[in-house]
């Protein structure tokens, strides 16, 4: 797997979710490149933490599957936590679309310069093994 070994916390993925009817197509609404992984994740709802994985993540944003707690769109994440390239990331975003008992699609807010350096490297090295 070369690069994807780097990765840590997670395996490659086998499926990507697809989008509601009425909207703008997966395709359509994504351009940046997305990498099909899967990263155990943590974020904080009402409930207190949650465990969940992401599924596709980009330098933009990721999907996060849980078939529990889904957060309303335009909900702010605070603290959604995994680890790429064995080191801890901490993002904020908002929430854009959300299916209960799916998952819910986030796009990244206040990134720092490390955290979206590392999200650029997985997706340039993402397309180099294409």
């Amino acid at each position: 797997m070369g690069w994807l070994s780097a990765l840590g916390g997670g395996k490659p993925a086998t499926a990507v979710s697809g989008g509601k009817s009425g909207r703008k197509s997966e395709s359509d609404r994504r351009r940046r490149q997305r990498v099909v992984h899967y990263f155990d994740c943590t974020w904080s709802s009402a409930f207190g933490e949650e465990r969940a994985r992401i599924s596709n993540i980009s330098p933009t944003g990721c999907y996060v599957e849980t078939r529990f707690s889904v957060p309303a769109e335009g909900t702010v994440l605070t603290d959604l936590a995994f680890t790429l390239f064995n080191a801890p990331l901490a993002v904020q975003g908002t929430v854009i679309d959300a299916t209960p008992g799916v998952g819910f699609a986030v796009r990244f807010t206040n990134l720092d310069a490390h955290t979206s350096e590392c999200l650029n490297t997985l997706a340039e090295n993402s397309a180099v093994q294409r």
